[in-house]
C-alpha cells in the first residue's frame, strides 16, 4: 500500500493506515506576483543530498533544506532563469534571460565568476571535470573553464529553422563526446576537447516545428533524443546512424533505466520502450496536456504535465497509481530523490515537495539530517523559519 504525502516543502506526519493519503502542510512562493501574464515555469529544481536549489523566472536563486523546509541562502541574478540551472564540483551554474551564465558557490550563493554574451540561456549546462558546456538560445555552443569561466572553445550551429519551439536542449556530455541537439533538427557529436563535429545527424521530418529540444540521453548503446517533430530516434555513438525511429517526439528528454526508454510522448501517453528495439513494452492512459520528462522516484514514474495534474505511474505496467495538482502546469520535470521525496516548481512559482512512501515496506519514518547540521556544514550559523 503506498502513501503520497503532499507537503508545500515538507511536514512530518504520520500516515493513515489502509488508503492513500496527501497532506498539505505550509508552501512557498518564490517568484513573483502572479498574472496572466507571468512566464511559464521551466526551471527544474536540483537536489544534492539533503539541499534543495532553485532558480525562477524572477531571477531568484534559493537553497532550502529539502526534508524540513528551511531557507539556508537565497540570492538574485540579473536576468530572469527559464531553465538554464544545474550543478556540479560544489557549484551552481546558471544562465539568465540577459545573456550571463553564473558559477555560484553552493554554500552560500556566492559568485565565483560570469560569462556574458549577446543572447539567452535557456538549457542546463553539462558540467564534466574542468569544462562547463552551455548551449544559448541562437545555437552556439560553449565550453568554459569550470573554475575560471574562461572560453576554451566555441561551436556556432547556423541552420535553416524557420518556425521553432521556445526551448534549448542541454548538452550531454558521454566520455570524449558532447551530443546537442538544435532548432533546425540536427542532432550533433561535438568533441569534448575542442568542439570539432564528429557527426551531425538530421531528424526533421516535416516543414516547421521539428526543433530536438530534448537533451540527449546516452549510454553504451546509443544516443536517444526526441523531436517535436513527431519522433523518437536512437543513433549510433561513433556514427549518427540511426538505430531506431518510435512515432512519438517528446517536449522533453526520455528516460533510459536498463533495458527501458521511458518517453512521455506528444500525442498524449506515455511509453516504456525495449532500449535494443524500441517495441512497446507498456502504454499508459491518456493524459491532457503536455508531459514533461519522466522521473523514477522508487518503483515508480512521475510525470509532470502543462495541464497540471501530476501523474504517478507504476514503473514496470504503466498504471497510474494517483494524480496530484499543483494548482497550475508546469513546463518542468519533477525531481526526485532517492528517499522517495520529489520535488516539483508549478507555473504559478509554487514549490511544492511531495513523498511517496510504501508503509508496508518501511516500518516508520527515516533519520534525516537536522537543519542544524546542515548549516553547520554550509558555515552558517542561521537559518530562516519564515522560509522568505
Amino acid at each position: 500500500m503506498r502513501f503520497l504525502f503532499l507537503v508545500l516543502l515538507v511536514g512530518l506526519s504520520i500516515p493513515i493506515w489502509g488508503q492513500t493519503t496527501v497532506i498539505s502542510e505550509w508552501g512557498v512562493n518564490p517568484g513573483t506576483k502572479i498574472t496572466l501574464e507571468t512566464p511559464q515555469q521551466r526551471t527544474q529544481p536540483i537536489v544534492v543530498g539533503d539541499l534543495l536549489f532553485t532558480a525562477d523566472i524572477s531571477g531568484n536563486v534559493t537553497a532550502y533544506h529539502r526534508i524540513f523546509g528551511y531557507v539556508l541562502w537565497k540570492t538574485k541574478v540579473e536576468g530572469g532563469v527559464d531553465g538554464a540551472f544545474s550543478y556540479g564540483r560544489s557549484k551552481l551554474f546558471v544562465g539568465d534571460l540577459k545573456g550571463n551564465l553564473y558559477a555560484l558557490n553552493s554554500r552560500d550563493g556566492s559568485e565565483s565568476w560570469r560569462f556574458k554574451i549577446q543572447s539567452e540561456w535557456l538549457a542546463p549546462p553539462a558540467i564534466y571535470r574542468d569544462k562547463v558546456v552551455a548551449m544559448s538560445s541562437n545555437d552556439e555552443v560553449y565550453a568554459l573553464s569550470e573554475t575560471k569561466g574562461s572560453e576554451i572553445w566555441h561551436y556556432s550551429h547556423r541552420g535553416d529553422e524557420k518556425m521553432t519551439i521556445r526551448g534549448t536542449a542541454g548538452p550531454t556530455i558521454y566520455g570524449d563526446q558532447v551530443f546537442i541537439g538544435f532548432s533546425d533538427g540536427n542532432l550533433a557529436a561535438l568533441r569534448l576537447k575542442d568542439g570539432n563535429e564528429n557527426w551531425v545527424k538530421r531528424l526533421k521530418s516535416r516543414e516547421r516545428f521539428y526543433d530536438v529540444d530534448t537533451t540527449p540521453v546516452v549510454d553504451d548503446g546509443g544516443v536517444v533524443a526526441a523531436s517535436f517533430d513527431g519522433k523518437a530516434y536512437s543513433l549510433d555513438l561513433f556514427s549518427g546512424s540511426i538505430q531506431w525511429t518510435f512515432p512519438a517526439g517528446a517536449y522533453s528528454s526520455p528516460l533510459i533505466i536498463e533495458n527501458r526508454v521511458y518517453l512521455a510522448g506528444l500525442d498524449g501517453y506515455v511509453y516504456a520502450l525495449d532500449r535494443q528495439t524500441s517495441a512497446v513494452v507498456w502504454k499508459s492512459e491518456r493524459f491532457e496536456g503536455v508531459a514533461l520528462a519522466p522521473t523514477q522516484v522508487g518503483n515508480t514514474l512521475v510525470i509532470t504535465t502543462s495541464s497540471d495534474p501530476v501523474l504517478i505511474l507504476d514503473i514496470k505496467t504503466g498504471k497510474t497509481l494517483m494524480k496530484e495538482n499543483l494548482g497550475a502546469g508546469t513546463l518542468t520535470p519533477a525531481t526526485g530523490a532517492p528517499d522517495g521525496w520529489f520535488y516539483c516548481f508549478s507555473n504559478y512559482n509554487n514549490l511544492t515537495a511531495f513523498r511517496i512512501f510504501d508503509f508496508l515496506e518501511k516500518k516508520g519514518p527515516e533519520t534525516v539530517s537536522s537543519p542544524t547540521a546542515v548549516i553547520r556544514d554550509l558555515g552558517n550559523s542561521k537559518y530562516d523559519k519564515n522560509h522568505s
